[in-house]
């Protein structure tokens, strides 16, 4: 069409009306279209993926704003947590005392000091199966939590955990979606290994996502522990000073206070006299 349009000179403003014409400008269109329609399904897809997951972290969220049962949350992540790292020390116990390493890894959770880990260190060595190694750290955990929860009340507690629960969810949230754009970015690399791009990307956010999920319960526990609770003493009333507009000064203050100067100034002669 080009050659032709060429070789008789015709203007650039004529319109073209030949049925070959229309018809390869549509045949264009359908393929533009097509292509495009691809793109947006395939970044519906994407995004599929993550929606999945805000709307957990959300209802996570949730559940915690809208004061939940947070203490029986709380202390089932504090028994899955001391459970992991019992059975994890256990089976990939090499040389050494796996007492002690079950004990310096307990102690980040909830600080003891070098005679208390001695003494827990004992206790271990007394309990031979995983599972009454576990039940002992649950149990000495749990009844530290909830002689706590009896030192700062029931109320401030589950501040304390609102707070703490909040603060983790955001953070390691946010972390993950910074991380999961890094992923997506690069994830169509995947293609020149012969690999579906979409469902590496896939395999990938939900392997991401449960290590987001087990690490949120994990620095919950490992929070929860060592939050100071500052208190501020209530000051006295009687402490307070009143001062009263001038205009408002009664006579009785006015007297009060001339008399009190006037002591002062006496006792100053007096002694400068002796």
């Amino acid at each position: 069409i080009a050659n032709l349009m060429t070789r008789f000179n015709m203007p650039e403003n004529v319109p073209l009306e030949h049925p070959m014409v229309s018809r390869a400008i549509e045949q264009a269109q359908i393929k533009v279209e097509g292509f495009n329609f691809d793109i947006r399904k395939h970044l519906v897809e994407y995004d599929d993926v993550l929606n999945k997951q805000r709307e957990i972290i959300y209802k996570l969220r949730r559940e915690v704003l809208e004061g939940g049962n947070l203490r029986d949350g709380m202390t089932s992540r504090i028994e899955q947590v001391i459970t992991s790292i019992v059975t994890t020390k256990s089976e990939n116990y090499e040389s050494g005392n796996i007492n002690e390493d079950i004990i310096k890894e307990f102690t980040t959770i909830i600080p003891f000091d070098e005679n208390s880990q001695q003494q827990l260190i004992k206790q271990l060595e007394q309990r031979v199966d995983v599972a009454e190694k576990t039940e002992f750290l649950v149990k000495l955990a749990l009844d530290l939590y909830e002689h706590r929860e009896k030192e700062l009340g029931v109320n401030l507690m589950r501040q304390i955990e609102r707070w703490v629960s909040l603060g983790v969810v955001d953070g390691l949230w946010m972390d993950h979606l910074d991380t999961i754009e890094d992923l997506r970015q690069g994830i169509g690399l995947r293609g020149y290994g012969q690999r579906d791009p979409l469902v590496e990307y896939k395999k990938e956010a939900y392997a991401m996502f449960e290590r987001l999920m087990v690490g949120i319960d994990d620095e919950i526990v490992h929070r929860i522990y060592k939050v100071a609770v500052q208190q501020v003493p209530s000051i006295p009333m009687t402490n307070i000073s009143t001062n009263p507009p001038k205009g408002e000064v009664s006579k009785e203050q006015v007297t009060g206070n001339k008399k009190s100067v006037q002591q002062v100034q006496d006792k100053q002669i007096t002694g400068s006299t002796k």
